[in-house]
């Protein structure tokens, strides 16, 4: 007959047969999978070998604010109204902005940028400074998806504005800009590069960039979500990106009174969508889009001081 001995309990640290010892008593670690469900973090006890990586922040915008409330406000007056405008008479002879249309144009344009810039940078606060650490996620890919961004979307216009004027059997060298395009192209000519720099690539992004993503895209799902999830089914973030992206296009053509024209209106239409698509992608970074919409200005202003002329439509957009 057999004799069976009976066997005693051991703790698992008294146990060095076996392979793999239970994981130790504690609370649960966080670690990446891919293809979790999740966004790839799930809790459990991190396996050997695999390397632990933090989540990409997603900004928290739930709610607007009075301030939000009242840097619109403060933008519809001083760009829509035009209340710098309206009150330059009253500082600088009308002979003398008769003589200088061009610099005047421009030094009423910048001053109204300053006023709306520091609003902004109120309404924002600390989200501004925070949302440039989107950087520190996956570098490789942001910092080169900027000038990146850029260029298909500059080979993506020429290519749907040649095919529409072909279409409408236009010349190339017949196709026709926008109004606002053209004043910027005449301010080009009449300001020097340094200021015409801090209105078009520092502060008209920021300015465009906090109406049309932060507020349209960032602030507005977030209020949907949490107070009407059944209209956020619809309006989600990507449809709001396109209603933003339409939105964007159109701004620039209300100052003119001038109608959008598949021509004159794509430029600023594949802008919106690309900057839009940055800006979720991104975490709804408002630094990152902000990041893409003043390398788009600022590669547009160095081609037109540089040769003089506008690249493929691609003009400043913030002027």
């Amino acid at each position: 007959m057999l004799k069976v001995e009976s066997m005693t309990y051991l703790p698992p640290e008294q146990r060095p047969h076996l392979e793999h010892p239970l994981p130790p008593v504690g609370p649960p670690q966080q670690y990446y999978v891919p293809g979790s469900q999740d966004q790839g973090q799930y809790p459990g006890p991190q396996p050997p070998g695999m390397r632990r990586r933090r989540r990409h922040p997603q900004a928290q915008l739930e709610r607007f604010t009075w301030m939000d409330l009242a840097t619109v406000l403060t933008y519809f007056v001083v760009m829509m109204v035009g209340v710098v405008g309206l009150l330059a008479p009253l500082f600088v002879s009308p002979d003398v902005l008769r003589d200088n249309l061009d610099v005047a144009g421009f030094v009423l344009n910048f001053v109204s940028y300053v006023i709306c810039v520091v609003m902004v940078v109120l309404s924002l606060k600390k989200e501004l400074w925070k949302s440039f650490k989107t950087f520190l996620w996956y570098p490789w890919a942001k910092f080169p998806s900027v000038p990146g961004a850029w260029f298909v979307c500059i080979m993506l216009t020429a290519f749907l504005v040649s095919l529409f004027a072909a279409s409408q059997g236009i010349g190339p060298k017949d196709i026709t800009q926008s109004e606002n395009q053209q004043a910027a192209n005449s301010m080009m000519n009449a300001v020097a590069f340094f200021p015409m720099l801090l209105m078009v690539v520092v502060m008209g992004p920021l300015v465009e960039e906090y109406l049309f993503r932060h507020l349209l895209i960032g602030k507005l799902s977030g209020v949907l979500s949490r107070r009407l999830p059944r209209v956020a089914r619809v309006l989600n973030p990507w449809v709001l990106m396109v209603i933003a992206a339409v939105a964007f296009c159109g701004l620039h053509f209300i100052g003119s009174g001038e109608v959008p024209t598949l021509i004159t209106g794509t430029p600023y239409l594949l802008m919106g969508i690309s900057f839009g698509t940055g800006y979720l992608l991104s975490g709804k970074s408002i630094g990152f889009s902000y990041s893409m919409h003043a390398f788009s200005n600022l590669m547009a202003l160095i081609v037109g001081y540089a040769l003089g002329t506008d690249l493929l439509g691609w003009g400043p957009v913030g002027a």
